[in-house]
């Protein structure tokens, strides 16, 4: 009879967390990286903008250097990409940081951080949030890697 008084505690642990899951993420090659630690820690905890109804809150992640934002996530974000190579791609500044967008299906944007080793991929649903929105909230904190170069 030990185990009730355990699944107990387990309940009440599990509503004073809440009931959002962890969101999961794989890990980018890099993630261990220390500049992705930089990153990691300067990331914001709400992205948004006054468009927003209310601002989209960080949840926490399965894997190293990766993020979320939102229930059901709008906004990913991994560090510890391959640096991308030039590309043809629109590249589009964001703050202090350069982004190449690397695929847009319907409402969902890929966008990789450019000139930045390691690279971070910001994956948004433009359905929720705006891209401009999502890469302004995260561009301080991408910029903590140091520049490699830039677009042209």
């Amino acid at each position: 009879m030990r185990l009730l008084p355990l699944a107990a505690a387990a309940a009440a642990l599990l509503a004073l967390t809440g009931c959002a899951r962890a969101v999961t993420l794989p890990a980018a090659d890099d993630a261990s990286d220390p500049g992705c630690a930089r990153v990691s820690v300067s990331l914001p905890e709400q992205l948004g903008d006054a468009s927003l109804p209310e601002p989209l809150e960080r949840r926490d992640t399965t894997s190293q250097a990766t993020a979320a934002w939102g229930d059901p996530s709008a906004v990913t974000l991994r560090c510890g990409m391959p640096e991308p190579a030039p590309s043809a791609n629109r590249c589009i500044q964001v703050g202090p940081v350069d982004w190449l967008e690397v695929a847009q299906e319907e409402n969902v944007w890929t966008f990789v951080s450019y000139g930045r080793s390691p690279a971070t991929e910001v994956v948004i649903d433009t359905n929720v949030v705006s891209a401009v929105t999502a890469l302004e909230g995260v561009s301080n904190a991408v910029d903590r890697i140091g520049r490699t170069g830039e677009c042209t």
